[in-house]
C-alpha cells in the first residue's frame, strides 16, 4: 500500500482481499458495459432506419470496452494462480 494511506501505509495487501476486490470489479464492469452497450446503445431509437457512418464509428470506438471486465477477470485469475502456487512450494 502507498505510504500516504493512513494506518495501512507500507503494509502488504492480503492476497485474498486483492483477488476479491478485483473479481467484484470485473463482474461489475462486465455487467455495466454489457447492459449499457446492448441495452441502451444498440436499442436506442434512431430517426432514420439505417445506420449512419457516425453511428458505426461510435459503436466501433466503444466496442472494446466490452472486453474490459473479462480481461480484468483473466488477469485476476492469473494473479490468484501465480500467488497460490508460490505459497504452496
Amino acid at each position: 500500500m502507498p505510504r500516504w494511506i493512513p494506518l495501512a501505509g507500507w503494509r502488504p495487501v492480503h492476497r485474498g482481499f486483492a483477488v476479491l476486490a478485483a473479481s467484484l470489479g470485473a463482474l461489475t464492469v462486465t455487467a455495466l458495459w454489457w447492459v449499457l452497450f446492448f441495452g441502451g446503445l444498440l436499442t436506442a431509437p434512431s430517426p432514420d432506419p439505417g445506420i449512419s457512418a457516425g453511428e458505426a464509428l461510435f459503436v466501433a470506438a466503444y466496442a472494446p470496452l466490452l472486453l474490459w471486465g473479462p480481461l480484468l477477470a483473466a488477469v485476476t485469475w492469473s494473479y490468484h494462480r501465480r500467488h497460490r502456487a508460490r505459497t504452496r512450494s
